[in-house]
């Protein structure tokens, strides 16, 4: 096609300028998706989204947000963010019908997110010829799938062209298509632009042609492939406010993992996000909905590295489905700390093998655990593989994850002189894992880290690098496994009891609640106020109600989220 190189060009500048876009004219920016499976349902919800007569102007009686969210400056600063590779799986998923399979090319093309845990700081996220030529080979071969098969093609296009010069149908695929991709309404003349392309398809004597070229357009436009918030400048200094469609587009990226669908885009039109109650009704909605669900239990999937699991890819998924569970049932009882205490777990055939936990009904469901030591979501093989290392587990690197992931304590890096990628030999090969971690715990500089978080890992040593109970050490039969351990000098056995100590500890929440924000604001947190006072505020919010679902309403009904404070220039 004749202008594909145009395209690219276009694509490359629009990249390479697109720290500029944050801070450009209004207009230019917003947000998108098109409908799906996951749009709200249930008895009180309609299936466009909307709420027989809600009151969209005024606050439901138990929305309680904490003050510190009602100054608009109050969430830090934050930059222009790159969609992740996550994000724009499930935006093209939905854009274009594309499978999974179809979707593969992603992990090909597009370099890969930086895990810090999570997906998408958007200071590691420099535009880059990879991204440029990546993003470019995407379009085309989208398009090209698409075109391939008619019946889809003609879903997407939404009209059947009479022709190839058929240019009232291509503008309505302009204005419907673009809207969902852009997440908010094309301006007349942007609708000319890519109408524009018509006159190709008349050349070539082919729809298809000006079909394809606006469809790779749209998809290399810097504001899909990035969370362009221009907003309006407010009486505060480098505090913007966000319009109705850009807060639809952050409202949908931080609860669904997506861009927002043609009903969140419809109630951003009719002003149903200007208002505290507007934004808290869509957002309870939103929060009912499947990808709700799905997201809250991917985010903490990232937190606690159980996302990409080093294992069979059979156990993997069954791992994971038992911690989706989990994660669900808590959400849906707003009760998030049961987790860590749970008497039960979802089980199917291969984990009831795994675990060595009878399966009654021999079909998979919710089980008893047989043994006090298993209990929660610490007892999870997903969880558990954070300690593998050294082909088994690892005491120091379970520990390090507890008290680091968990609690958000820092740990820091070992001397320079220490190769922490060699396991501990004292004692000899046919020593016990307890006297080759011995000397860590005894010599200085190491021995003030290692004390801490050795011995969290020794009171889960019963669990093996998949979760898998055992009494003894592999190979080393002569090694009985005590499973002791302790926890800031609090005694303990097995992942139930350390659940019960982090839960009295009053730290998990907090550090769940500075995970959420880091993730909502797409960098880590800072040492500074904004951060500090953002984070104090979810934290005693979390940690009163104990309902994720809850917390994540008030969090995006404040009035915090639906202002930016702009970055400085570095």
């Amino acid at each position: 096609m004749r202008r594909g190189r145009g395209l690219y060009e276009l694509c490359a500048a629009g990249l390479l300028l697109a720290a500029g876009c944050n801070e450009g004219a209004p207009g230019d920016a917003a947000a998108s998706m098109t409908d799906g499976p996951d749009a709200p349902t249930g008895p009180d919800a309609d299936t466009d989204g909307a709420t027989d007569g809600a009151d969209t102007d005024g606050v439901d009686d138990d929305y309680d947000p904490p003050p510190a969210w009602e100054d608009p400056g109050r969430l830090g600063p934050q930059g222009l963010r790159r969609l992740s590779i996550s994000e724009l799986r499930a935006t093209l998923a939905a854009l274009v019908d594309a499978t999974d399979d179809e979707l593969d090319i992603l992990e090909a093309l597009i370099p890969a997110d930086t895990q810090t845990p999570y997906d998408n700081d958007y200071r590691d996220q420099e535009p880059s010829a990879p991204l440029i030529e990546g993003m470019a080979a995407l379009s085309e071969q989208l398009a090209e799938m698409i075109v391939a098969d008619p019946a889809r093609r003609d879903a997407i296009l939404g009209c059947s062209p009479s022709g190839p010069a058929d240019e009232g149908c291509l503008r309505t695929f302009i204005e419907h298509f673009g809207r969902l991709a852009l997440r908010r309404p094309l301006s007349a003349q942007e609708v000319d632009a890519y109408a524009a392309f018509i006159d190709e398809s008349e050349a070539d004597g082919d729809f298809d042609v000006a079909f394809t070229l606006v469809l790779q357009a749209l998809l290399m436009d810097v504001r899909f492939g990035y969370m362009v918030e221009v907003g309006t400048p407010t009486n505060e200094p480098g505090v913007v406010e966000l319009d109705d469609y850009e807060m639809a587009s952050r409202l949908a990226f931080l609860l669904w993992g997506r861009g927002p669908d043609d009903t969140l885009l419809d109630r951003a039109r009719d002003g149903d996000l200007s208002t505290q109650g507007g934004v808290q009704t869509t957002a309870e909605l939103m929060l009912d909905a499947p990808a709700a669900q799905r997201q809250i239990q991917r985010v903490h999937a990232m937190w606690l590295s159980y996302e990409d699991m080093p294992l069979d890819p059979t156990l993997a998924a069954s791992l994971r489905a038992e911690t989706d569970a989990l994660v669900g049932r808590a959400l849906d009882e707003g009760s998030w700390t049961s987790m860590f205490v749970s008497d039960e777990t979802y089980l199917d055939e291969t984990l009831a093998e795994h675990y060595g936990i009878s399966l009654p009904s021999g079909q998979p469901g919710w089980v008893d655990y047989p043994d006090i030591r298993r209990r929660g979501l610490l007892s999870h093989g997903s969880v558990l593989t954070l300690g593998k290392k050294f082909a088994d587990t690892s005491p120091t690197e379970r520990g390090k994850a507890i008290w680091t992931r968990l609690m958000c304590n820092e740990i820091p890096p070992p001397p320079p002189d220490v190769d922490s990628g060699v396991p501990p030999s004292a004692g000899g090969a046919d020593a016990c894992k307890e006297d080759r971690y011995a000397p860590l715990q005894e010599e200085q500089p190491c021995a003030s880290c290692h004390t801490i978080i050795d011995q969290i890992g020794f009171g889960l040593e019963n669990y093996g690098p998949a979760g898998e109970w055992r009494t003894s050490e592999p190979d080393k039969s002569h090694c009985h496994i005590e499973g002791q351990g302790s926890l800031s000098g609090q005694p303990f056995a097995g992942a139930g009891a350390l659940g019960e100590l982090l839960v009295e500890s009053g730290q998990l929440e907090a550090c769940f609640m500075k995970n959420v924000y880091q993730y909502a604001i797409g960098r880590s947190v800072r040492d500074d106020a904004l951060d500090e006072t953002a984070v104090d505020a979810l934290s005693v919010k979390f940690e009163d109600r104990d309902d994720v679902r809850e917390v994540l309403s008030a969090l995006v009904s404040s009035q915090a989220f639906r202002h930016r404070v702009i970055e400085e220039a570095q």
